[in-house]
């Protein structure tokens, strides 16, 4: 059987180390910033791609008619984390900006990313309990880059995870270096490591929990794959808005933006449940 401490602690440092790379790196770089919105917005476009597939496209295959393939209560529970995660960073949105036209404090613009590391954590709660429970009862092969090979079904596999990691966390750095001019020195010393354990640290205890229980993990990818809906519609604003620098106060959204967005995508998505 697999060593607990190998497989978790390893996954957990192939997590970490490529999140914070990404985090002290990404808004270090000395690029206009609405090249890396713009940049951000690529990277948020193919999670939502990947981690839909991961959640299964909410059961868009399981068809309304006959209603017997819909799938029942575990169906209407994969929208219904959907949909929780659509509000929750509706939520975390109006507390960041909550009037019109007025620059919130640091601190509330700080929950634009932190939101959207908290969200995208949850997928990756999902990531890491799948990943380990796969294998946890699997004998292990001998050395320690075998077990980890194993553990990843191959070896590109395994050098695939951290940068992935790398580049999924960079949606957030962008976010940070975007609204809070995150850089060398510029921000307080314990909002990077805030963003990186939010980000992070659901991928360790998902390996943790993996290890002795199995869980359908579909529901946390349902839940996580919205932060890159929030992340979009965050990353759009610099690119258009032609503004650089500290002149720039982000746009107040409201919930019923974010009730809209959501309804335009169920509806088309309920189109597809009739296939």
């Amino acid at each position: 059987m697999i060593s607990f401490a190998v497989i978790v602690g390893s996954l957990a440092l192939a997590t970490f180390v490529p999140v914070y790379a990404s985090l002290y790196l990404l808004p270090a770089l000395k690029v206009r910033e609405r090249y890396l919105a713009a940049f951000g917005v690529g990277l948020a476009f193919w999670f939502f791609y990947d981690t839909m597939g991961e959640a299964a496209s909410l059961g868009e295959n399981r068809s309304l008619y006959p209603f017997y393939l819909f799938g029942g209560f575990p169906h209407l529970m994969l929208i219904g984390a959907f949909v929780a995660g659509v509000a929750v960073l509706a939520f975390f949105d109006q507390a960041s900006v909550p009037v019109p036209g007025r620059t919130p404090s640091r601190n509330a613009t700080f929950l634009i990313p932190a939101a959207v590391a908290l969200v995208m954590g949850v997928h990756g709660l999902g990531e890491g309990w799948s990943a380990v429970s796969a294998v946890a009862s699997a004998p292990s092969t001998g050395s320690y880059l075998q077990t980890l090979i194993q553990a990843f079904v191959t070896f590109p596999a395994l050098v695939s995870y951290p940068i992935h990691k790398f580049l999924e966390a960079g949606i957030v750095a962008i976010l940070y270096a975007v609204y809070l001019k995150g850089g060398p020195g510029s921000g307080r010393w314990w909002e990077v490591p805030l963003l990186g354990l939010l980000f992070a640290g659901p991928s360790a205890v998902g390996a943790a929990l993996g290890y002795f229980y199995s869980f359908d993990t579909t529901y946390l990818f349902a839940f996580g794959v919205t932060a890159a809906l929030y992340a979009t519609v965050r990353l759009v604003e610099p690119i258009g808005s032609g503004v650089e620098g500290k002149g720039r106060v982000p746009a107040h959204y409201g919930p019923e933006v974010f009730g809209f967005l959501a309804l335009g995508i169920l509806l088309l998505y309920f189109a597809a449940l009739l296939h």
